[in-house]
């Protein structure tokens, strides 16, 4: 994955880019969650189901656009291959 790394390392390296990935994009996600106004769908916007149903929606948008970024840098390490 990472040249001139030991595979173990290498696996290591981006089992951390991905955890920081998705840790990234799930709080860009609820953030931008927090401007939707939620009492036009939900009676009561404050309570606790409604925030984990904002939680809920911000770990799959957090984890779809996540797994976009890192499609796109594996796909770009691949590219080195291309000759």
């Amino acid at each position: 994955m990472f040249p001139g790394l030991s595979l173990p390392v290498s696996t290591g390296i981006f089992g951390l880019v991905q955890l920081l990935t998705y840790l990234m994009t799930i709080s860009i996600a609820w953030y931008a969650l927090g401007s939707v106004k939620w009492d036009l769908f939900l009676r009561d916007h404050r309570g606790g189901p409604a925030m984990m149903l904002r939680l809920i929606f911000a770990i799959v948008l957090g984890f779809l656009v996540g797994q976009f970024f890192l499609q796109y840098l594996s796909a770009s390490l691949l590219l080195k291959y291309l000759r």
